[in-house]
């Protein structure tokens, strides 16, 4: 038998028996691949695509050693308990609802030559258990089209990794032996990490006559590879799962916003961003989409 059967069997077993059972601890090791629309797979590029670095304005030629500073953010959006459902293929509930919003330091530089190089950070701060650690880069060049008319190229990436309690949330061992507030009888809060390596390609059209708003519109394709590392004591201590889940893919999503420029200086920036994304949930054995949408914002001064 498998390491997972054994665990399923072993936690079936605590769920039904009136007595404690007894039986040898489990440790899980094992590295998995995971097809790009398992349920696991898909929660890791649901909050993948949280940190896409999207232009956030109509294409702009800077001059050589033009500095533009700022901060973005956007909502996070809250899952459902059907949505949250991710954990071994889709039958554990997972706690992801940390935070509504998503906020990070970013800024851009002139680099000569119509390119720009752009720079985004989420820093290590935690917040209900969770404690982002992300680094995001861009280099775009604009192609005007006419005089009012811009094309903008953009080539991204990000790295880094997000630690939280996901697979044994702090709730649910606070819960005790209460199987419905702690179905799989957690011991302590996990010490999970969910890594992201991203990279992709944009490309974005928008109109500037002059005047105080800038609206643009554009597609990004990105290739993700995604990592999610297990630190978990479950089945009443039974179980020590150290397991690790891999995956990569290909999204593909539509962004389309606006920028109102009240001086040369200061410039305030609304997007909508939509991501498709495929998902298997079991017992349907072919894929549908459960997109991520989210509303985010740029607030930036040029300071050189």
């Amino acid at each position: 038998m498998s390491v997972r059967g054994r665990v399923a069997g072993i936690l079936s077993l605590m769920l039904l028996a009136s007595a404690p059972v007894r039986a040898q601890q489990v440790v899980i090791d094992e590295t998995e691949n995971l097809a790009f629309d398992r349920p696991e797979a898909w929660g890791m590029k649901y909050y993948a695509s949280l940190g896409i670095l999207t232009s956030m304005g109509a294409p702009e030629r800077r001059a050589p050693g033009e500095v533009v500073l700022g901060f973005e953010g956007a909502t996070v959006p809250q899952l459902s308990d059907e949505e949250r459902r991710l954990g071994f293929n889709g039958t554990k509930l997972e706690d992801v609802n940390r935070t509504s919003f998503f906020g990070r330091l970013r800024g851009s530089v002139g680099l000569g030559a119509g390119l720009a190089l752009d720079l985004a950070w989420t820093p290590p701060i935690e917040f209900d258990g969770a404690k982002p650690n992300l680094l995001a880069a861009a280099l775009s060049r604009p192609f005007s089209l006419s005089p009012s008319w811009r094309l903008g190229l953009r080539g991204y990436g990000q790295v880094g990794k997000i630690e939280a309690d996901i697979t044994c949330s702090a709730d649910e061992v606070a819960a005790g032996n209460d199987i419905d507030q702690n179905p799989f009888l957690c011991v302590e809060p996990s010490q999970d990490e969910s890594r992201q390596k991203v990279i992709g390609l944009e490309v974005v059209a928008g109109y500037d006559s002059g005047g105080r708003f800038k609206p643009y519109a554009g597609v990004a394709v990105s290739y993700m590879d995604l990592e999610f590392r297990v630190n978990a004591l479950y089945g009443a201590g039974l179980i020590e799962d150290h397991g690790v889940q891999l995956a990569d893919g290909t999204t593909v999503a539509a962004l389309a916003g606006v920028t109102f420029a009240p001086s040369p200086r200061f410039r305030i920036t609304g997007e909508a961003f939509y991501s498709w994304l495929s998902i298997t949930r079991p017992p349907a054995t072919s894929s549908s989409n459960e997109g991520f949408f989210n509303v985010r914002f740029f607030v930036s001064y040029k300071v050189h």
